[in-house]
């Protein structure tokens, strides 16, 4: 069991295990919530028999050199080449830790520049997470690429941080509040368009005009396919403005998708099965047509950050308009996903196994299912009663 002192305005830790170099370990921190969760985190490390390198007397000094050389050089590597995705993430870490040691990246560090992030950043759980795993990989890619052959590696002490570790303890939630700023969780979308919200907007896209605005909302017959084509099929939007002409097979009634969300960038091809109102539409616009579906991409790759941001302002404009609270252009694939698995036959059964949902929306698990599922109240209740 450890023993916490507090030292004045610090609060020191002592843990006694065999497993540590000299069988006793001290450590100061500057709150008492930070002490007990170094406390904790330790004593269930040492559990299950790991000691952290930084403990270790045979190099206690560690690796000279500074993260910010090391970033550089993983950005560089080819074996394996950062995911496009890492790279933003990277270029902030070399400005806000660049000139730390690798050496000095221990478990106590690592705790102090996660408490940081939480209390000076006031950064969300979810971006705390990116720059934790981004800087794990990175140091991950230099441990493998500087090891020598039979010697044992050491441990990489972000893949040591325990579950949880980005949500904000009520210590740190103190320390914000305090500071009148807001306490920053994880968010997760749970937003189902209603029919009635479906029907206001099919309103604005027709061009029905609210009786307090002066104008009617600005739209075009290839908008209203875009919203058509994200709402039927639950593709991502990159994944539909990028559609051609010849993904799309109108006898067989499916789109030839490529997939946006493959590993370190790679096309993920799937195919998606398209209802037949969906169908007759996409028929009659790509007769004589070529190339792209829509004119909204210019097809360069450099082009898709400017292309997708223009059209979720355009779909918030829409949704705004409509009087549609809440609801992002993403939550159209939740629409989606849920209309996939409420689907059934002409018979009442259920058209769609599980499995087969996964492929139609490019998933390889059930967990981003659960995810995206969004049933209502409703939901349930129909299956009651048939």
């Amino acid at each position: 069991m450890a023993a916490i002192t507090q030292r004045g305005d610090k609060w020191q830790v002592r843990i006694r295990n065999k497993l540590l170099p000299k069988q006793v370990l001290f450590a100061t921190l500057g709150t008492e919530s930070a002490a007990r969760s170094y406390a904790e985190h330790m004593e269930g490390l040492l559990a299950r028999g790991v000691v952290p390198v930084e403990l270790m007397e045979a190099d206690s000094k560690g690796p000279k050199i500074k993260l910010k050389t090391l970033i550089v050089n993983y950005k560089l590597s080819s074996v394996p080449a950062p995911a496009p995705s890492d790279l933003p993430v990277l270029d902030l870490l070399i400005n806000e830790i660049g000139e730390t040691l690798l050496g000095q990246v221990t478990i106590r560090w690592t705790d102090d520049w996660i408490h940081s992030m939480k209390v000076k950043l006031n950064l969300a759980p979810g971006t705390l997470r990116k720059r934790v795993e981004s800087l794990s990989r990175a140091i991950s890619w230099y441990i493998r690429s500087t090891l020598k052959d039979n010697e044992k590696p050491p441990a990489n002490p972000l893949k040591l941080l325990p579950r949880g570790y980005s949500q904000y303890t009520p210590a740190e939630q103190a320390l914000v509040l305090a500071s009148q700023r807001e306490v920053k969780k994880d968010v997760e979308r749970n937003r189902r368009l209603h029919p009635e919200e479906e029907y206001r907007v099919r309103q604005v896209l027709d061009g029905v005009k609210r009786e307090d605005r002066q104008r009617r909302w600005s739209t075009d017959s290839e908008f209203e396919l875009l919203f058509e084509v994200i709402l039927n099929t639950g593709v991502r939007l990159k994944e539909a403005y990028s559609l051609r002409v010849n993904q799309y097979d109108g006898k067989n009634g499916l789109l030839h998708v490529d997939g946006t969300k493959g590993h370190r960038g790679k096309k993920k091809p799937r195919v998606v099965p398209l209802v037949p109102e969906l169908n007759e539409k996409l028929a009659k616009w790509c007769d004589g047509r070529v190339g792209l579906f829509f004119a909204y991409w210019d097809g360069q790759p450099e082009s898709t950050a400017k292309t997708s941001a223009k059209l979720s302002a355009r779909f918030c404009s829409l949704f705004e308009y409509a009087q549609v609270e809440d609801f992002t252009e993403h939550d159209l694939r939740h629409e989606a996903t849920c209309r996939w698995i409420t689907m059934k036959t002409k018979s009442g059964h259920w058209m769609w196994t599980e499995a087969e949902i996964l492929k139609i929306m490019g998933w390889t698990n059930s967990k981003m299912l659960l995810r995206y599922l969004s049933l209502r109240g409703e939901d349930f209740s129909n299956r009651m009663l048939g």
